[in-house]
């Protein structure tokens, strides 16, 4: 599946804090749906706090499988069009971390 042609969205569910150096976001995607294509502008770092892993879509068609566990944290500086897709059976949870200094 692809975004082309088509508006991103947030790139997690909602935020929890920002101030001039970080914004912290929360993403919760339950079993069988999957977050907004987006793009982040920013690096950022990304802790599991629910959940057993996603699979990543990007907007060329392709796909990888993102497995996690909770506590495990990444540090992503790619910067590619993407959704993130809840495939296993709980709820997923992270909390995303933009650097923006």
């Amino acid at each position: 599946m692809s975004a082309q042609n088509k508006p991103l969205g947030e790139i997690a569910s909602h935020v929890l804090f920002e101030n001039d150096r970080v914004k912290v976001w929360n993403l919760v995607v339950e079993p069988g749906e999957a977050s907004d294509w987006h793009m982040h502008e920013r690096d950022y770092v990304t802790v599991v706090v629910e959940g057993a892993g996603l699979v990543v879509e990007y907007d060329d068609g392709t796909r990888e499988d993102s497995p996690s566990e909770v506590g495990t944290w990444r540090f992503h500086g790619d910067h590619r069009v993407h959704r993130v897709v809840n495939d296993r059976d709980t709820r997923y949870k992270n909390v995303l971390i933009e650097l923006k200094a």
